[in-house]
C-alpha cells in the first residue's frame, strides 16, 4: 500500500511540473505574439472613394451603302474659240420724246418742262433741289439739260443770299448758288409764246389720269390751261369716292408738266349742287364760256 501512495504522489508531482510548464510555455507564447504585434507596422487604412460613372453617347453606326461607279460613254468633247468680251459701256439715261409737237421739237420732254417753269416764273431764282422737287422727272436728264441751256445761255447761275426760318422760329440769310431765266436773249418773247401756247401734251391722258382718281361727275379747266388770267381757280373737279393720295399726285404731275403751281377747286357732288342752285358766282364763273368742259354727267343751265 505504501508503494501505491509513492507511485501516486510521484504521479501527481510529475502532473504538477508538467502543468506549470504548459502554463509557463502558454504565457511565453501570449508574451511572444504581443512582441511580435507590437513590433510590427500598423498598416494604413486607405478610403476608397466611389468613382463617378459617366454614360458616353452611343454613336449610331450608319452603314454607307457605296455605290458602284457606273461607267459612262467617253464623250467627244468639241472646243469653241473664244470670244472676246466686250467693255461694257455706261448706260446713258434714255430721253423720252413725248406725243406734243414741242417735245418732239426739242427731242426732249424734259427740256420743254425746264423752259415752261423758267418762262412762267421769269422773275424768280430757284435753287437746283427744288427745280428737281418741283418737275418730279428723272434728276440726271435735268442736270443735262440744265447744263445745255446754261451752254446756250437761255440760262444762268448767280450766288445769291436766300432767308430760311429755323425751328425756333429765327430767320437767317444763307449764300446759295441760284439759276434763272436770261432776259437778255435774242428772241426772248416769241420762243416765249411758242412754248406757253401748248400748256398740256396731251388731253386724253389727262382725262385717262382724272378718271383714275374717283368717280367724277364734272371737270372743267379754265384759268391758266384757257389764258384767262382774271380765272379764280385753273380746275374744277366735281365726284364722289376721290382718293386723295391720287388726287395730290395727279395735281403735282400736271403742275410739273405746267410749270406753275394750280389752282384746283374739288367739290362733292351735294356741295356742287347746293352751290350751283344758290347760283355761287365762284362756280358759275369757273363753267362760264371761258370754261372748258372734258367730263359732264351733270345737268347745267
Amino acid at each position: 500500500m505504501a508503494k501505491k501512495t509513492k507511485i501516486i504522489k510521484v504521479k501527481e508531482k510529475t502532473a504538477k511540473k508538467k502543468a506549470v510548464k504548459n502554463s509557463k510555455s502558454i504565457k511565453l507564447r501570449k508574451s511572444g505574439k504581443k512582441a511580435r504585434q507590437m513590433l510590427k507596422p500598423k498598416k494604413r487604412v486607405v478610403k476608397k472613394f466611389k468613382k463617378k460613372v459617366v454614360k458616353k453617347p452611343v454613336k449610331k453606326i450608319i452603314k454607307k451603302t457605296i455605290k458602284k461607279p457606273v461607267k459612262k460613254r467617253a464623250r467627244k468633247i468639241v472646243r469653241k474659240p473664244a470670244k472676246r468680251k466686250a467693255k461694257k459701256q455706261a448706260s446713258k439715261p434714255r430721253v423720252f420724246v413725248g406725243k406734243d409737237p414741242l417735245d418732239q421739237l426739242f427731242e426732249s420732254q424734259v427740256k420743254v418742262k425746264l423752259l415752261k417753269f423758267f418762262f412762267r416764273n421769269a422773275e424768280d431764282v430757284f435753287e437746283q433741289k427744288e427745280i428737281f422737287k418741283h418737275l418730279r422727272s428723272n434728276v440726271i436728264l435735268l442736270r443735262q439739260e440744265m447744263n445745255k441751256l446754261e451752254k446756250t445761255g437761255i440760262i444762268k447761275q448767280k450766288k445769291a443770299f436766300l432767308s430760311f426760318e429755323n425751328k425756333k422760329g429765327d430767320i437767317k440769310k444763307i449764300q446759295k448758288t441760284v439759276f434763272y431765266l436770261n432776259p437778255e436773249i435774242e428772241f426772248i418773247n416769241e420762243l416765249k409764246n411758242l412754248i406757253l401756247k401748248s400748256v398740256i401734251s396731251s388731253k386724253e391722258d389727262l382725262l385717262n389720269d382724272v378718271k383714275k382718281i374717283g368717280a367724277i361727275k364734272l371737270f372743267v379747266l379754265n384759268g391758266i390751261f384757257t389764258n384767262n388770267n382774271n380765272s379764280v381757280a385753273d380746275m374744277l373737279i366735281v365726284g364722289s369716292k376721290i382718293n386723295q393720295r391720287k388726287l395730290n399726285n395727279f395735281i403735282k404731275d400736271l403742275e410739273a408738266e405746267v410749270g406753275k403751281e394750280l389752282n384746283c377747286a374739288v367739290l362733292t357732288l351735294k356741295e356742287f349742287d347746293y352751290r350751283y342752285d344758290m347760283y355761287d358766282r365762284f362756280v358759275r364763273d369757273l363753267i362760264s364760256d371761258k370754261g372748258e368742259i372734258l367730263i359732264q354727267r351733270v345737268r347745267l343751265w
